[in-house]
């Protein structure tokens, strides 16, 4: 494995000036990564055929991964092809609802970063220099989901604050209601 920095970087320098996204067979892209990373592509591809994603976000999403593990010069590890495949059904389309439009995968370089640990992640990957806890918790501070999920629960803690607010002051106008009454 080489640094994160090299893998950022490719993702960063997807060439999108050369694919036409409405007439790019995905299954063909993949076809051509598993062929030259497991030799394996050309038997048996995926259970599913990824040429039917109409979404230009998850289609573009697709283009950029490939274009990141095609090529041993990566010197990412032989990988699963059935992680790969659960990796694209699953992880990628929440992904892509997140952080949308692809563009941003290409131009800012954390949610680069966070493609790649993403990736890596469900490939059991460590970049060169990394150790596990060091990718763990930089994976979780630069993780979309894991920053909706806080914001989410802030949100909620927020609610909380307002309701007790609202029940303390109820309270408050009950009991100098009452002490009216008896005075």
């Amino acid at each position: 494995m080489l640094g994160i920095r090299y893998y950022v970087k490719q993702v960063l320098n997807t060439a999108f000036h050369a694919v036409d996204l409405t007439s790019v067979s995905l299954d063909a892209l993949w076809f051509d990564v598993l062929f030259f990373r497991t030799n394996d592509g050309k038997s048996s591809m995926f259970p599913k055929s990824f040429d039917t994603i109409s979404d230009d976000n998850l289609k573009a999403t697709h283009i950029i991964l490939s274009n990141l593990l095609y090529g041993k010069e990566t010197k990412i590890p032989e990988f699963s092809k059935e992680l790969l495949f659960d990796y694209l059904t699953i992880t990628l389309p929440k992904l892509c609802e997140i952080v949308s439009p692809y563009n941003v995968w290409i131009t800012d370089t954390e949610r680069a970063e966070e493609l790649v640990r993403s990736l890596f992640h469900k490939f059991d990957l460590l970049p060169e220099g990394e150790t596990k806890e060091y990718f763990a918790d930089r994976y979780r501070s630069i993780d979309s989901r894991e920053r909706i999920r806080i914001l989410d629960e802030t949100k909620k803690a927020q609610e909380r604050a307002k309701e007790i607010l609202r029940q303390m002051k109820l309270k408050e106008e009950e009991e100098a209601a009452s002490k009216y009454n008896r005075e």
